[in-house]
């Protein structure tokens, strides 16, 4: 008899089988951001999108970006938890 597999199972297969590693993770993140960082950062951010570990974030606030900048490391690990692994290691801030 197989073993099932979820969906999700298939799919990070399905990535690392095309040598896309973390895809699946990264997709996750930023399709759920407003749940990774609340509301109220969510609505500022314009664009967010990851690529060789490295999460880029466009803001439509000077006052936010700033205080994002400060706790770049929260950040940085809040996301990783999020994904239940490291996909991130820097964050760059437009």
């Amino acid at each position: 008899m197989q073993e099932e597999k979820t969906i999700q199972d298939l799919m990070q297969t399905l990535f690392k089988s095309y040598k896309q590693g973390n895809k699946y993770e990264e997709t996750s993140v930023v399709n759920s951001w407003e749940t990774v960082v609340g509301k109220m950062i969510a609505q500022k951010t314009t664009k967010v999108f990851i690529n060789r570990k490295t999460l880029y974030l466009t803001l439509s606030s000077a006052p936010l970006k700033s205080e994002l900048r400060y706790h770049k490391l929260v950040l940085i690990e809040k996301v990783n938890n999020h994904a239940k692994k490291e996909i991130i290691n820097d964050i760059k801030f437009f």
